[in-house]
């Protein structure tokens, strides 16, 4: 009967949710004919279906994802974003095709056929690929679409599909006659470092909501999940550098997983796998689930697993699983209170409101190949098809903490000495064969010219610096060296992998710390140094990122901003935006998760350390910690510039962290004025939880392709409708000081010239940054953003060509007054005697914000200026 009450509900709820479709698409029709910027296009330019219709309970307002049409197809990426509350528009952002359209119908060739076009000119081979089965193992999702080129549509096929015997998952657009490419993405966006931080039919339109008052667990209570445990390293705790496990038991949130989290509503499991996930070990690189590769918990789905993190990984597989799949879970119910639901196409199999494609679960891959020809490792990434197919997560091991390679032999005080060593791109990999062999020193030490000693049967040891790891090395094989041993010069870094190319290099080298290599030189004066150099990875205690959780945070929120923003998972492409933040909004969602109770401001946060195998409060991946505090992270809108590889290709992660340092501002200007909360779950008025549905509510109205502009403006939109503008002021503060400011400019979104090694991307360094905010938030800004210190007074402030500075402590002798401009670059230097000397001159410096600080005896402080000419 339950369910009979249930459909009688949802299908009561048809009739009136569809008069409101019918209402807010004529709002919006009226819109594009009536107003001012659309008035002048032709008809044809303003054809458009609603993909998503949603009444957002946060914003307050009815959101709508409108699609391009052109003769009933879809525009390709052509996407508008737009708020109506109360019945009026509030705001649209929109990337509509807007040149002529020529009104003629084109005809498209059959679609398989052009798909088989489709794999020989993207040089992908021949499989079993499926165009008529949806949801099964390598089918493939195809719809028409016009595509914009050269100032005119072409009718064209979008296909997306996984790429056999691959990681590649494609979404390819092709010419619908002749198969020629147009477009080809490869959805799988990697997170890879090596070192140096720095790689079907179209479904239905979404128009029915439940109403905002019906709580969904009352209309879903005929449904009861199955009672599980899990040993894990339970939010918030980010990594086991950070926390123990806990055993926790049913931690789904029955409001969004109604079925607990090991059915999909039709069958039931007791391994890993459910409604929202399927987590499985994939070490031979198949792509393919399985119940032996899951990890099973028994009839009483009780999966508590011994891990012991100095043995070799084998050894824990199903703690790792477990942990995956608990992760994925969570995230998944946390997002969905936060907005990321059926209706916004999220990772679900069954959609118990019948909203949305469902048939989605994320497919989680642990320890992906770990066992194939090739191991990968220090890696993870994340596809995400259109909705209604699988996205697929891959998590992977990460180099040891410590490797030792080097075994000495003689003399016998160095047998217990087990150093770190690190191995080289270059030259034939190390194996379990042994080279056993004296060291030698060469002349010159770093070995970047000829080397005088005969090394014939011995091992180089060189110092690092001056040159190429490949020219010191090779000059050691000239001179007849079996292998090298490079030490770090004393000022070096110590990082990764030796790096280099040099295909004549045949002798095998490693890299050891300073220390390690000046002991054996010191030796090397008294007694010989024998030792023997090999590598036995099947000894390598390899670091699993399974247990990470802030990278499966991070993995997952590709997914999350890939399906909000735009309507087939395309619009976060670095060619058609050269600073799109996906890696941004996924350093923030792991930063929001794993969030400490007790953190401040004060709190640095690196992302990635124990995968990283670095100390909790080390850089991890990134190039700067995240920290509101300029002298931790000064990074600026205006340091995106330039952020690209050789190839001319933008550095997405470098760019995306910019936007996430922005964010993570954000957060704690929320926290600074509504409260801090570790669980954002926990209280929905705290900071932390306003600023994850704020940022949430954002994606959904951030255009097609957005750039850092686009993604501060939709934030602002998304507050002014959810608070009416209460915190906007707050929010320009936040972006000004990062060089967001009103009169920033994104500049070109993509490449204008060809992509190649000597001709960098224009759109590339063309971003122009500015710390100004609109004139309205001045007064608000002074007050709430400068905080003065009780023994100091520094005023005008805002200030123009000079501030004054009264101090009302024992200020002793000179007080050094530094002065830093919004990069964290010293701009003033100065030495005063407070007691007499009270002026700074600032004639010289521009519009913007600033850091004043004073260090002396007796007086210490730093506070931040405004200055406005």
């Amino acid at each position: 009967m339950r369910k009979e009450i249930y459909y009688l509900t949802f299908g009561a709820l048809l009739c009136s949710n569809l008069l409101a479709a019918q209402k807010n698409e004529e709002i919006l029709k009226n819109y594009f004919n009536n107003s001012a910027k659309y008035r002048s296009l032709k008809s044809a330019n303003k054809e458009f279906a609603i993909k998503t219709e949603d009444y957002s309970t946060s914003m307050k307002s009815t959101v709508l994802q409108v699609q391009q049409t052109f003769l009933g197809v879809p525009v390709y990426n052509s996407y508008g974003n737009v708020l109506i509350k109360n019945e009026k528009l509030l705001s649209i952002n929109e990337n509509f095709y807007k040149s002529s359209i020529v009104s003629k119908q084109e005809k498209a060739d059959n679609v398989e056929i052009i798909f088989s076009k489709v794999l020989n000119n993207a040089s992908i081979e021949k499989g079993t690929y499926s165009l008529s089965e949806k949801g099964k193992p390598n089918s493939v999702f195809f719809k028409k679409v016009y595509f914009p080129l050269d100032n005119e549509l072409k009718l064209a096929y979008l296909y997306q599909f996984e790429e056999e015997g691959s990681s590649n998952y494609w979404s390819i657009v092709a010419d619908a006659t002749s198969g020629e490419i147009f477009e080809k993405q490869n959805l799988n966006l990697s997170c890879r470092f090596d070192g140096n931080h720095d790689k079907h039919e179209e479904h239905e339109i979404n128009k029915f909501v439940k109403p905002e008052n019906k709580p969904f667990e009352s209309t879903l209570s005929f449904l009861s999940p199955d009672n599980a445990s899990y040993r894990v390293y339970a939010l918030p705790v980010e990594a086991p550098s950070f926390g123990v496990r806990t055993l926790v038991t049913n931690p789904w949130d029955l409001t969004v997983s109604p079925e607990g989290w090991h059915s999909d509503g039709t069958n039931h499991y007791t391994y890993t796998r459910g409604n929202n996930v399927y987590a499985y070990t994939d070490v031979t690189n198949t792509n393919t689930a399985s119940v032996e590769n899951a990890t099973d918990g028994g009839a009483s789905r009780i999966f508590d697993f011994p891990i012991d993190l100095t043995q070799y990984h084998t050894t824990y597989k199903d703690a790792a699983v477990t942990n995956l799949f608990y992760m994925n879970n969570k995230i998944h119910d946390i997002m969905y209170k936060f907005g990321f639901n059926e209706t916004w196409r999220n990772f679900q199999t069954t959609n118990f409101t019948t909203l949305g494609s469902g048939n989605d679960a994320v497919n989680a891959e642990a320890r992906d190949a770990s066992e194939a020809t090739t191991q990968k490792l220090n890696n993870a990434n994340f596809a995400t098809p259109a909705d209604g197919s699988s996205p697929r997560m891959q998590m992977y091991l990460w180099d040891p903490a410590s490797v030792n390679r080097l075994v000495y032999n003689a003399p016998s005080t160095f047998a217990s000495r087990k150093p770190d060593t690190k191995d080289a791109a270059f030259g034939p990999a190390l194996t379990n064969a042994r080279i056993t062999a004296n060291v030698a020193l060469t002349t010159p030490v770093d070995g970047c010219t000829a080397i005088s000693e005969n090394l014939y049967g011995k091992i180089a040891l060189i110092q690092r610096g001056s040159c190429n790891f490949t020219v010191k090395v090779k000059n050691a094989q000239n001179n007849g060296a079996v292998a090298a041993i490079i030490y770090n010069a004393p000022t070096s870094a110590y990082i990764g992998q030796m790096g280099g190319v040099d295909t004549t290099v045949t002798i095998p080298s490693i890299l050891i710390e300073n220390s390690e290599g000046v002991a054996i030189a010191n030796q090397l004066s008294r007694t010989p140094v024998n030792v023997t150099i090999s590598d036995d990875e099947t000894k390598h205690i390899y670091i699993d990122a399974d247990l990470d959780n802030g990278i499966i945070a991070h993995e997952y929120g590709h997914g999350v901003s890939n399906r909000l923003i735009g309507t087939t998972a395309t619009c976060l492409n670095q060619y058609n935006s050269n600073e799109q933040m996906g890696e941004g909004w996924s350093d923030f969602l792991a930063l929001m998760m794993t969030n400490q109770p007790g953190d401040t401001a004060s709190v640095p946060r690196g992302v990635g350390t124990f995968s990283s195998a670095e100390a909790t409060n080390g850089l991890g991946i990134r190039p700067a910690k995240y920290s509101p505090n300029f002298t931790i992270n000064n990074y600026t809108y205006g340091r995106t510039n330039g952020m690209s590889f050789s190839d001319g290709s933008s550095n997405v992660h470098s760019i995306g962290f910019v936007w996430a340092t922005m964010l993570w501002d954000l957060h704690w200007k929320y926290v600074e004025k509504y409260g801090y909360s570790s669980d954002v779950t926990a209280n929905p008025n705290s900071g932390s939880a306003r600023v994850l549905q704020l940022v949430t509510d954002a994606m959904k109205v951030t255009a097609c392709s957005p750039t850092f502009i686009d993604g501060r403006d939709a934030i602002l939109q998304a507050e002014l409708s959810t608070t009416e503008g209460t915190d906007k002021c707050m929010i320009w503060g936040v972006f000004a000081k990062r060089g967001l400011g009103v009169k920033a400019s994104a500049g070109l979104k993509k490449s204008i010239t060809p992509v190649n090694s000597t001709n960098m991307i224009a759109a590339l360094n063309d971003q122009v940054e500015d710390f100004t905010y609109p004139a309205e938030c001045s007064s608000s800004l002074t007050s709430e953003e400068v905080t003065l210190n009780k023994e100091v007074q520094i005023y005008p402030n805002p200030a123009k060509n000079e501030i004054f500075i009264k101090s009302n402590s024992l200020a002793i002798g000179e007080t050094i007054i530094s002065v830093y401009d919004a990069t964290g670059k010293l701009v003033i230097s100065e030495k005063k005697n407070l007691k007499s000397q009270n002026t700074v001159d600032t004639s010289r410096l521009s519009n913007g914000i600033y850091i004043i600080k004073g260090e002396g005896i007796g007086v210490n402080f730093s506070q931040k200026i405004i200055i406005e000419k």
